[in-house]
């Protein structure tokens, strides 16, 4: 089992005892040393964490199961389904930390393939109230991608919502997407609940990375079924990546099966 793998058993397996102890020691090893100011900001807001009790922290967590995965306008699997998985905690009212893994086949790069077939996600920071019915969240993500040849990056993320139905949030990565350029994304969406168990929602994104700006969207229908999700999405994405190699297509529609606990 690598050094990743088994971060991942100790964050699913036994959150409580162990999670703090994980992400200090992940934050701290030299070799997924990356842009430092990223990694003294993710390994302090950790420390800060693993001072507040575990029994204190609210849980939540998801699981799902999807006919692709769709990353900023670019599919990341060549043979569906595509499963995924998180969890989050929030600790002394303000700071956040969680884990997610998803199966996927490549990186955003489409020459890049992934041998292990995971992505997994470390982030930590903090959200509070911006207003009466405003929310922010300031957060450093790692993205870990088991396996030889695969390259981690790692991302900071500024996003804000208003009334839990429409957010823009602005990222910033060094080294994004696993390449080496820096990378700037815009996103926004808009969610509208149609009925008690029904909503819409749209969304529209921008990803700057050298030469290249690119724009992406997509447009989903959420229903839900008791403690299960059932949500089909139309994804669209700028021609531009056809031309760049990093997508076969510029229309997809997935669905994708999903619960939360």
């Amino acid at each position: 089992m690598t050094n990743t793998s088994a971060l991942a058993v100790l964050v699913f397996a036994d959150p409580n005892a162990k999670y703090c102890t994980s992400l200090c020691r992940f934050c701290a090893a030299p070799p997924w040393a990356g842009l430092q100011i990223m990694r003294y900001a993710l390994f302090g807001s950790l420390l800060g964490i693993c001072t507040v009790s575990t029994r204190a922290a609210q849980w939540s967590g998801y699981a799902s199961i999807g006919s692709d995965y769709i990353y900023r306008g670019a599919s990341l699997v060549d043979s569906a389904p595509s499963l995924q998985g998180g969890i989050e905690g929030r600790f002394d009212e303000h700071f956040i930390a969680g884990a997610s893994a998803v199966k996927i086949d490549h990186q955003w790069v489409y020459q890049v393939n992934v041998p292990d077939h995971l992505q997994l996600n470390f982030y930590t920071g903090a959200a509070f109230d911006c207003g009466t019915h405003c929310r922010t969240r300031l957060l450093v993500s790692r993205y870990v991608y088991p396996g030889a040849g695969t390259s981690n990056w790692s991302e900071a993320t500024a996003a804000v919502a208003f009334y839990d139905r429409i957010g823009v949030s602005l990222s910033w990565s060094p080294h994004g997407l696993g390449s080496h350029e820096i990378v700037r994304s815009y996103e926004s969406w808009l969610q509208e609940p149609l009925s008690r168990n029904t909503s819409l929602e749209l969304g529209y994104g921008r990803v700057l990375i050298g030469d290249l700006n690119y724009w992406y969207a997509h447009a989903g229908l959420s229903h839900r079924f008791d403690r299960f999700v059932v949500d089909l999405t139309e994804h669209w994405s700028d021609r531009g990546l056809q031309r760049f190699a990093l997508d076969k297509h510029s229309r997809r529609l997935v669905l994708t099966i999903s619960t939360g606990f």
